[in-house]
C-alpha cells in the first residue's frame, strides 16, 4: 500500500496485532516462548483453514499478520488471543515524519470526533505523554476536540525498534491458552448441550482434547454428535487434529438390566467413567472431561457424584459445575451449535431417575453384574475422522416393505420384551417398534448381536 504526503512516498503495511493473554507472561522465560510459539503456530493454522494468507511473525509479547485481508473473524477463534487490531506498520524515521503519516492516513478516522492519542514506546529516549501531546495536536484540527476521558475515537500509536504501529480499536479475542500448550484429556460427550460446551471451556485453558461417545442411541445421534465435534473442531481447534471414539454400549446396556432399577443410572454412569479411564491409557489423557452440573439431574447430585467418580482413579474435570442450564444454553448459541445439539434426542430411558442419595456399598454390589460387559464393550471402539461429514447408513433400520414379527416397545416394556426374545426362534425377522425409534434400535442392536434378524421402526 502506497499513500503521498507531498513529494513523498510512503509504504504502508496492512498488519494485525495480536496480543497475547495476561497468562502467557506470568510464565517462566521457557514456558512463555513455548507458549507464544504454539499461539503462532495455531495462527498460522487457522488462517490456512479458513482460507487466507499472511505472513506471520512475533516478538516478546506481540504477534503480527501481514495482509490485506480481514481476519478478524478467523483471530476471534483462537484461544490465547487476548485482542486484536487492524493497524498500519511504517518504519520509525522520527517524531516528525510520523506526524506527517499520522495526519496524511488518520485525519478522516477523528473528523468531527472527539479523540485521544495513546502511546506505547520501547525507547525510553522517548516521552510516551509528550508523544501524545505532539501527535494530538496534528490530529486536533481535523476533529472536533479532544476527550481524554471517553474518546469517540482513540488513536493508539506502538512504536517498537525501528517499526511504527497505529490503530484506533483494539477488538477482543477469545482469551484463554493457547490449545496444545496443555497435556491430553479425553471427553466424554453426548452431542446435547452440556458435553459439548464443556468441551470448548477445556479448549479454552489450552487442553489438547480427544472425543469419545459411548453408543446408546444408534447411527442418529452418532451423526449428530459428529456433527457438532466437526463443527467444534474447525472454528476452535487449531495446531491438532482431535480423535473421536465411538464405543458400542449394548452389551452395557443389556447388563444394565439385572441391575435394580433405581441404580441403573448410576451404575451406567460408572461404567462410562471407567471405560474412559481405560481409553484415556491408550491415548495418553491425564484427565476426563465432562459436562456434569451439580444438581441438575439425579446422578449429578454431590453424594452421587462422589460415588461415581469412585469408580476410577484418574482425574474427573467439570467445567459446568456450578452453571446452571440457562447459562449453557446460551453458550451453545454463542459457539452457534445449539441447533445441532436441540436436534440430537435423549437415548430412551432405561430407568426411573436415581436416589439423590445412594450408597455405594450398595451401588458396587449391582455393578459387579454389569462389570462383564465393559470388556465386552471395549472390544468394539471405532475411530471417526471429524475431516468429513458422517454418512453412514444405520443397518439396523428396517428397509422398505420388509416384513417379520413387530413387536411393539416402551421404556417400560423393554427389560420385559428382552427376556421374552430368549425364547424367540432364531429363523425368524424381527421388527422392533417405539414411539421414535431410539429404544426400539436399542434392543434390535442387542437381538442382532445375540444373532436375531432384527430392525427397528419409529412411529413418528
Amino acid at each position: 500500500m502506497h499513500s503521498k504526503v507531498g513529494s513523498i512516498v510512503l509504504t504502508i503495511t496492512a498488519v494485525f496485532l495480536i496480543r497475547y493473554s495476561s497468562e502467557i507472561f506470568t510464565k517462566s522465560e521457557g514456558v512463555k516462548r513455548q507458549f507464544i510459539h504454539r499461539l503462532a503456530d495455531n495462527v498460522r493454522e487457522a488462517l490456512a483453514r479458513f482460507g487466507h494468507s499472511g505472513k506471520v511473525r512475533r516478538d516478546r509479547d506481540r504477534i503480527y499478520v501481514e495482509t490485506e485481508e480481514d481476519i478478524s473473524h478467523v483471530l476471534r477463534r483462537i484461544f490465547g488471543v487476548a485482542a486484536y487490531a487492524r493497524a498500519v506498520e511504517w518504519p520509525f524515521e522520527g517524531v516528525d515524519r510520523l506526524k506527517e503519516r499520522l495526519s496524511e492516513v488518520f485525519a478522516h478516522a477523528v473528523r468531527g470526533k472527539k479523540f485521544a492519542v495513546r502511546v506505547k514506546v520501547r525507547d525510553r529516549t522517548y516521552s510516551s505523554q509528550q508523544l501524545e501531546r505532539d501527535l494530538g495536536a496534528v490530529l486536533y484540527p481535523h476533529s472536533a476536540g479532544v476527550n481524554l476521558e471517553s474518546p469517540e475515537v482513540q488513536i493508539n500509536v506502538e512504536i517498537r525498534g525501528e517499526r511504527v504501529f497505529v490503530h484506533h480499536r483494539w477488538e477482543r479475542g477469545p482469551g484463554g491458552l493457547p490449545v496444545g500448550t496443555q497435556a491430553r484429556a479425553l471427553a466424554l460427550v453426548s452431542g446435547g448441550f452440556d458435553s459439548p460446551v464443556a468441551a470448548w471451556m477445556s479448549l479454552k485453558r489450552g487442553v489438547k482434547l480427544d472425543f469419545v461417545l459411548y453408543d446408546l442411541g444408534g447411527e442418529e445421534h452418532i451423526r449428530g454428535t459428529h456433527a457438532i465435534l466437526r463443527r467444534l473442531y474447525e472454528d476452535w481447534i487449531f495446531g491438532y487434529t482431535p480423535r473421536f471414539y465411538v464405543v458400542d454400549f449394548s452389551p452395557i446396556l443389556e447388563a444394565l438390566f439385572s441391575v435394580k432399577r433405581e441404580l441403573r443410572l448410576v451404575v451406567l454412569k460408572r461404567m462410562m467413567y471407567r471405560a474412559g479411564e481405560i481409553m484415556s491409557r491408550s491415548v495418553r489423557a491425564e484427565a476426563l472431561i465432562t459436562g456434569e452440573s451439580i444438581g441438575q439431574v439425579s446422578t449429578q447430585t454431590l453424594p452421587n457424584l462422589r460415588v461415581i467418580e469412585e469408580a476410577v482413579r484418574i482425574p474427573v474435570i467439570r467445567p459446568l459445575a456450578t452453571y446452571d442450564k440457562e447459562e449453557i444454553i446460551a453458550k451453545a448459541r454463542d459457539l452457534a451449535i445449539y441447533d445441532l445439539s436441540a436436534s440430537i434426542p435423549e437415548f430412551c430411558a432405561i430407568a426411573t431417575s436415581s436416589p439423590v442419595r445412594t450408597r455405594l456399598r450398595e451401588v458396587k454390589v449391582e455393578e459387579e453384574k454389569v462389570l462383564p460387559a465393559l470388556t465386552r464393550a471395549m472390544e468394539n471402539v471405532r475411530l471417526l475422522s471429524l475431516d468429513s461429514d458422517y454418512d453412514e447408513a444405520d443397518p439396523l433400520r428396517a428397509p422398505e416393505g420388509l416384513e417379520g414379527k413387530v413387536v411393539y416397545v416402551s421404556p417400560e416394556r423393554f427389560g420385559e420384551v428382552l427376556k421374552e426374545s430368549e425364547g424367540w426362534p432364531k429363523d425368524g425377522t424381527y421388527i422392533l417398534v417405539c414411539r421414535k425409534g431410539r429404544l426400539s434400535r436399542q434392543l434390535a442392536k442387542i437381538l442382532r448381536d445375540r444373532g436375531y434378524d432384527a430392525y427397528y421402526r419409529s412411529l413418528s
